[in-house]
């Protein structure tokens, strides 16, 4: 084949590939970025949106590797580098809190320091002791009649003794003043002795009051006030100049930075503190967001009065349509043989078949998506893997492909979801060899009674909220068969395995494409459950005629 005006004879080689999962290794973003509207928000510092929501695979961090790239003043700050272990592992912090102490105000004051120092640091390039000093001192003499900026320049001196060092080393110094005052709080009294001897445990319950009193009195005369100032001299004093914008991007907030406990407390005061930083007009703060990791954030703090809707005018949500993927597809198609053969732009038509099973590849392959970036490029990049020293992707290569690629998405909602849904992987074999739509009826007791016992209840202790219900239904016998049933599709219509139409009026919704949530009311045995095709391959699942 000539590939359809190509100048040289096509064949893939070995290891093509359109992309790479990871967006800060993909060589073709840079030449194939489809921007739909959400780099120019984010550009855009007068604009309230900051927090990048989005699945796996969504875009968010090919979003900030742009702005990166095309944005002069960009800050990346991830959060492995702010050593927050040093609270988890702190006993005088862990003491305080496990009595009852909220922190949240100090948590909030820790995110609000580091973001300031580090704008300051990066705009007057502070590396060494005397850049410090010379900053504070130009500052103090500007500023020698206002008491509000003196205060906020007292608060540098104060807690910002080392700007120039790494930003691990400021979380410390902060945290560990903290931990004085804290510290100090137990003097002259029994507590104190307690503290040494091991923690919360030995408190009576007038005590550990006393333990939370002695803390709040703390947490509230640490300098939140000194710390506004401080945010009202970098908008009118420093970051004024409205030609110049400033970024700080934090991402990768799902991994393993700090344990999870403390990790909810620390996002849900950096979103808090995302909002506060809106008064400095040319500085951003952009947050990277998984959608699952948000809703854990919302359950772990609810307690705390966080309520996301109060904060939904930060949220970017990011959502492509089937166009602007497609335009990315052929993008990147183009780019892999425009650099060994051809000037002339080809497209995905051009090298994949017409229909698969009377249906257009195009539609077939976006069916077999979230209509998200990641998605689409594995799935061409498992065609490519088996179609080396060939001209064109063959129907049969495409069947080969579907069904390891299948094999993986059910794979990647593990690790996904795992967090929140430890079964996940053993809730998707409920459906394994059944039809690709089917009434709730059809998930019967019986049908599932096997799979409950044999694979569900193997680990009753589990934290899985599925398994928590089918352990109260099944074993302690509370509350009838549907309730597990409903836990059941509420898990898998979260993760985005299934979608359901509630009844015959209603469309099929779906997790990933809506914010409809699955109400257990509108979920009846007559309900239709339609299984996502991205997993028909991987659950034998039976398809259309």
């Amino acid at each position: 084949m000539n590939t359809k005006g190509a100048g040289a004879q096509f064949r893939f080689k070995k290891n093509d590939v359109i992309g790479t999962a990871d967006a800060e290794y993909d060589e073709f973003l840079s030449d194939c970025f489809i921007d739909s509207g959400d780099l120019t928000t984010l550009r855009d510092c007068r604009n309230s949106k900051r927090i990048i929501l989005g699945r796996t695979g969504a875009g968010k961090s090919a979003l900030l590797k742009i702005l990166h790239l095309r944005e002069e003043n960009v800050i990346q700050l991830p959060p492995e580098n702010l050593a927050l272990n040093y609270l988890a592992n702190s006993e005088v912090i862990h003491f305080f809190e496990d009595a009852g102490t909220n922190l949240d105000v100090f948590y909030q004051l820790l995110w609000r320091h580091v973001l300031a120092v580090e704008l300051i640091k990066y705009k007057y390039k502070i590396n060494n002791d005397v850049g410090q000093r010379t900053f504070l001192n130009s500052l103090t003499q500007l500023f020698l009649r206002d008491k509000a900026k003196q205060a906020a320049i007292e608060y540098l001196r104060t807690w910002g003794e080392t700007f120039w060092n790494e930003t691990e080393y400021r979380v410390k110094e902060v945290a560990s003043k903290l931990e004085e005052q804290l510290k100090a709080a137990l003097g002259g009294s029994n507590l104190f002795a307690k503290f040494e001897a091991g923690g919360t445990l030995k408190l009576t319950e007038e005590e550990r009051l006393e333990v939370v009193n002695r803390g709040a009195r703390v947490v509230n005369q640490v300098q939140i006030k000194a710390l506004a100032d401080v945010l009202r001299l970098l908008s009118e004093d420093v970051f004024n100049d409205p030609l110049e914008s400033y970024y700080i991007t934090i991402d990768d907030l799902d991994s393993r930075w700090v344990e999870d406990g403390l990790k909810y407390k620390l996002v849900r005061a950096l979103i808090e503190t995302v909002k506060t930083f809106r008064q400095v007009g040319t500085v951003k703060i952009i947050v990277a967001l998984r959608i699952d990791l948000l809703q854990r954030v919302i359950t772990a703090t609810r307690d705390s009065g966080f309520q996301s809707e109060k904060y939904e005018s930060l949220y970017l949500k990011i959502r492509w349509s089937q166009q602007e993927l497609v335009d990315m597809l052929n993008q990147r198609v183009s780019r892999l043989v425009r650099q060994r053969y051809t000037t002339k732009p080809i497209s995905l038509s051009d090298l994949f078949p017409s229909k698969i099973h009377k249906i257009s590849f195009l539609d077939y392959l976006l069916q077999r998506t979230f209509l998200r970036p990641r998605d689409a490029i594995l799935f061409v990049n498992e065609c490519l893997e088996r179609s080396m020293d060939r001209q064109q992707v063959t129907v049969q290569v495409v069947s080969d492909a579907e069904a390891t690629y299948s094999e993986k998405r059910v794979h990647s909602l593990q690790e996904e979801w795992g967090a929140v849904y430890p079964k996940i992987s053993v809730c998707i074999d409920a459906l394994i060899r059944r039809p690709n739509k089917f009434p709730v009826s059809e998930l019967s007791e019986e049908s599932l009674r096997v799979w409950i016992y044999d694979s569900l209840l193997r680990d009753i202790d589990s934290t899985d909220p599925v398994v928590k219900v089918a352990n109260s239904v099944m074993l302690e016998e509370k509350g009838s068969f549907h309730l597990l049933r409903l836990s059941l599709l509420d898990a898998l219509y979260t993760v985005g395995v299934v979608g359901i139409k509630p009844d015959a009026t209603s469309e099929c919704f779906w997790s990933w494409s809506s914010d409809h949530s699955l109400s257990h009311a509108s979920v009846k045995p007559q309900s239709i459950v339609s299984i996502h095709p991205t997993f028909w391959r991987a659950l034998g699942t039976k398809p259309p005629n």
